[in-house]
């Protein structure tokens, strides 16, 4: 049976812990090796991610894979995958080695079924980011060293990296703080956190959410307005309700994100690069994981 990565609901605290632990382990995120010679990966996205598609061919081809990218979001393929998911992935075994997806919603993809024999990784979904998630951890941990005690405040609308993160407070010793803009609605994720029983708090504004944390999401820009951008930017004035040595994170690339501030994002507070190269670190050890059994 393969190892398949799609929330991290379903890779259980020991392999998120593993993954983390592993990632911060690695001496150079750029190490090459040959761990995935003569290996294949499909990176079948349905929606164009240039950061994503960038970290993901970093980490198979300086493995020493191959990638094939499939991107058009025009393409019915997308739909053909859906319908046909347990009649194509028998299919595509005899070309791939492991499959990527990116923005399809993983409730869809029903693996159980499928008779896939090659790895399916998450690379990013409307309802769960598990990469990006463990790599914003490993992030955090390496900056506080123990995650016991620590809150990180979300600010924006929701992506599959909120969603992720709020499971990964059932592994992670670390509370949540989320502010959504009111015209969302957030009884999903309220229900999640619920049925986790993890620290996790829903407020209204972005000023209640940063208060006092240690770390800060800017969160997904969504369908804000320009307007409603500028009421959830993260400004200086923001960030200094956090502590004094809050570090800030961004959920996606900054055009996707709710807007920072130039003045935040060039400062010490921000852990744009850090993040880039924890998720290139979080990818290969996801490889080795789902490849190494």
């Amino acid at each position: 049976m393969a190892r398949n990565v799609l929330t991290i609901r379903e890779l259980g605290s020991e392999t998120s812990w593993l993954l983390v632990q592993q990632a911060i382990g690695i001496p150079d995120a750029k190490l090459q090796s040959d761990f995935m010679s003569e290996k294949v990966a499909l990176l079948a996205f349905a929606r164009h991610s240039l950061p994503e598609r960038l970290c993901v061919t970093a980490a198979v081809r300086q493995m020493g894979g191959t990638t094939i990218f499939e991107g058009s979001p025009s393409g019915a393929w997308h739909q053909e995958v859906s319908d046909f998911q347990k009649h194509l992935m028998p299919i595509f075994g005899y070309y791939l080695d492991c499959l990527y997806t990116y923005a399809l919603p993983v409730t869809t993809w029903k693996v159980s079924e499928g008779d896939s024999h090659f790895p399916i990784i998450n690379a990013g979904s409307p309802d769960a980011h598990p990469a990006h998630a463990l790599a914003d951890i490993a992030c955090m941990l390496r900056i506080s060293r123990d995650l016991q005690g620590v809150t990180a405040a979300w600010v924006g609308c929701a992506n599959g990296t909120l969603h992720s993160l709020i499971e990964a407070t059932a592994w992670f010793p670390f509370a949540l703080r989320v502010a959504v803009p009111k015209q969302f609605d957030i009884a999903g994720l309220e229900a999640k956190a619920a049925r986790l029983g993890s620290p996790v708090t829903f407020v209204e504004t972005p000023d209640e959410a940063v208060q006092g944390v240690n770390f800060v999401f800017a969160g997904y820009r969504g369908e804000l307005d320009a307007l409603q951008q500028a009421e959830w930017a993260i400004t200086p004035e923001l960030m200094a309700r956090a502590l004094p040595e809050a570090r800030l994170l961004l959920c996606a690339s900054p055009v996707r994100a709710i807007p920072v501030s130039p003045a935040v994002l060039s400062s010490k507070a921000s852990l744009l690069v850090r993040q880039a190269e924890f998720r290139l670190r979080v990818h290969k050890r996801i490889l080795h994981w789902v490849f190494d059994f």
